[in-house]
């Protein structure tokens, strides 16, 4: 009987972990709500939007192979910048997903679509990495972009 309980006991764990595991919807942070808005805002080129969840001190890195560089550096630069950008007349929108948050990182994979001279939407995406600090995007690495398929 002894003999019995202990193999019982062993096999325990082993037929609990075969279990699969229990879907509930993953939880949204405030981080990725903070991420969420400046796309949002983004998408409707209201730079006062933006500026109102940045960071005083925020810098938009990018990652090129093993490289890596302050590509703006600054609340004010980067309002500047995007006040620059939004005066195109090519509307440029992004959509949200894969996302994945750690502590203070958010990291999610951004799409980026446009018309193309063609009359066919173009789109391309690229994984960024937010860090948020006082609740707001204190940087942002940008990876390289890839062909939206």
């Amino acid at each position: 009987m002894q003999k019995l309980l202990m193999i019982i006991l062993l096999l325990l764990p082993v037929s609990v972990a075969a279990q699969p595991p229990a879907q509930s919807p993953a939880p949204t942070s405030d981080h990725q709500i903070l991420v969420e808005k400046y796309t949002a805002a983004f998408n409707a080129r209201d730079v006062n939007a933006m500026a109102a969840l940045m960071h005083p001190d925020i810098q938009w890195i990018t990652i090129r192979g093993d490289q890596s560089e302050v590509t703006t550096d600054g609340k004010q630069r980067m309002v500047s910048e995007m006040e620059f950008f939004f005066k195109s007349p090519t509307r440029i929108s992004s959509s949200l997903g894969g996302w994945s948050v750690n502590g203070d990182y958010v990291s999610v994979i951004e799409t980026a679509s446009w018309p193309g001279s063609n009359g066919k939407r173009q789109a391309q995406s690229a994984t960024a990495v937010y860090q948020i600090a006082d609740r707001l995007i204190r940087r942002v690495w940008y990876f390289p972009e890839q062909k939206a398929q």
